[in-house]
């Protein structure tokens, strides 16, 4: 159920981005704990134009800089509600690390926000991710006796 969605501006490799992809779903894999088959990690790439840095579109204020001195990379993330503060503690400074890593930006300027999710309001195939859990959780029980 975790999923990043991260907001950067074009100009970015392929590989560079999919470097982060790759970087941001391990680092959700083994902090959150969460099977690699249930992570969503998604990038927008933002035409120029369209994103203000300093006041003035991107493609302005680019003139003055490079990308990775005046990119804010902006990183969504939605996480079920009841994990320990300290994994959303840990995601933030891991999914940091590996967009910085990835684009070049000074982790100074990369922005994350993680919206908590209860399970109830979180729907998976049209069932809330609180039946889903209690599902899994009993499937669980009944496995391990």
């Amino acid at each position: 159920m975790p999923v990043a969605h991260i907001n950067l501006l074009k100009g970015h490799s392929r590989d560079a981005l999919r470097r982060v992809i790759v970087d941001v779903s391990e680092a959700m894999s083994t902090i959150l704990e969460a099977p690699k088959d249930r992570l969503f990690v998604w990038i927008t790439e933002h035409d120029h134009h369209l994103w203000g840095l300093g006041g003035a579109p991107a493609d302005e204020a680019l003139a003055h800089g490079t990308l990775a001195q005046l990119e804010t990379p902006f990183v969504q993330m939605v996480l079920m509600d009841g994990r320990p503060k300290a994994q959303w503690h840990a995601i933030i400074a891991a999914v940091t690390g590996a967009v910085a890593a990835g684009t070049g930006c000074d982790k100074a300027k990369i922005r994350i926000h993680i919206a908590p999710a209860n399970p109830d309001g979180w729907g998976i195939g049209g069932v809330p991710a609180s039946v889903l859990r209690a599902a899994e959780i009993a499937a669980r029980a009944r496995g391990a006796a």
